[in-house]
């Protein structure tokens, strides 16, 4: 098994002893991607309308997932971040941007009655499993082209993409923002934790907090937001530490006066080295009871006033996803709680949250082991 460790190594050595292992665990990931037909390119992974938190208030999301060729880090020599699986959905041949451009279409001919119709305020997140700015996945032409499209729709009132660090320069940002015109534009980057060590040995990321901030300065230069994701419980640190982690990076991001913080806790993707660690028993998802703890303590009401937190964990209440002990009211219960405060944005929701359940012992005594 990895090691965090190595007795009698230099630091180089066992970083790239841990880089080689990524790689490895990657090239047989991607060697069973499955190639995609030329229709099927034409629509895209997924895409879902669901109840969701806007920025000042409770609407509708509706949720792309392009297809594309993936993204470039997890394509690179990198072998990508050690929790991420996305890059199975990717196409193994390069997806052209006609296909792209079909994939939009496909979807706002679905939905476009249904938004339009809605007496809701609606978000728009188009996301591609990589990074929205970068040419090698969605072009100008393309990025143009749903420009065009999404602000034709009255309704939608947000629009949100994902990107690298690297792919954002100022230029884009103005363009996105003039293109769209009054609505609210937000920019989606995995900072992960402010933690340069966990984000790059850990996690594998290849991205430093100063950049970060530099990008957040650009963003406020030109009246984008900026949503930040944190990863709760990245590989090797254990129930406690990833608290802690968490906890400061939430109020480090606040003190940046940062306009959205999502928190996603670790789900096991096929494929990384996240889902190794867990086979071998080294690693299991975050519980619930974490989460809330570090929403009771790194928030106050104050501070919800002027920034966005939300969680919506993937695979929540099951083996691979955040949970407690999988019995069904437990989990059904936390989910729910988490639902309150993400809409409500009231940590009063969060009073009296933990369940009467034995699981909670279990938890206290394995958060500074496991």
């Amino acid at each position: 098994m990895l090691k965090l460790v190595r007795k009698n190594s230099s630091s180089n050595n066992y970083q790239q002893l841990f880089s080689e292992r990524i790689k490895s665990i990657r090239q047989k990931a991607l060697k069973k991607r499955k190639r995609i037909s030329g229709t099927d390119l034409n629509r895209p992974v997924s895409f879902w309308i669901k109840k969701d938190r806007l920025i000042r208030e409770v609407g509708k999301t509706l949720t792309i997932i392009l297809r594309t060729k993936g993204c470039s880090w997890s394509l690179g020599e990198t072998g990508g971040c050690t929790m991420c699986g996305y890059i199975q959905d990717a196409n193994i041949e390069e997806v052209n941007q006609k296909q792209l451009q079909s994939q939009i279409d496909y979807v706002l001919n679905n939905k476009i009655n249904e938004i339009s119709e809605d007496d809701e305020k609606y978000s728009l997140k188009i996301f591609n499993s990589g990074s929205f700015f970068d040419e090698n996945e969605i072009s100008e032409e393309t990025r143009q082209y749903i420009y065009e499209k999404v602000v034709t729709i009255e309704n939608i009132k947000e629009f949100t993409i994902e990107s690298r660090l690297e792919y954002i320069d100022a230029e884009k940002l103005k363009d996105l923002k003039e293109k769209l015109k009054g609505k609210y534009t937000e920019v989606a980057i995995g900072i992960e934790t402010v933690n340069d060590y966990f984000r790059n040995i850990y996690i594998n990321k290849g991205m430093r907090f100063e950049d970060f901030k530099n990008i957040l300065q650009i963003c406020k230069e030109n009246t984008v937001g900026l949503k930040a994701y944190l990863l709760l419980k990245p590989p090797f640190l254990n129930e406690a530490g990833a608290i802690d982690d968490c906890i400061n990076s939430i109020r480090k991001l606040i003190d940046l006066k940062i306009n959205t913080i999502s928190i996603n806790p670790l789900n096991i993707q096929r494929g990384t080295l996240a889902e190794y660690l867990w086979y071998k028993n080294k690693y299991r998802p975050p519980w619930f009871h974490s989460l809330f703890k570090v929403l009771r303590k790194s928030l106050t009401q104050k501070d919800l006033a002027t920034v966005r937190v939300i969680s919506d964990p993937s695979g929540a209440g099951t083996k691979r996803g955040i949970h407690n002990c999988l019995k069904r009211e437990c989990e059904k219960t936390a989910q729910n709680r988490l639902q309150h405060f993400v809409f409500s944005q009231e940590l009063a929701s969060l009073e009296n949250v933990e369940v009467e359940c034995d699981c909670r012992r279990k938890y206290q005594l394995q958060k500074y082991f496991y």
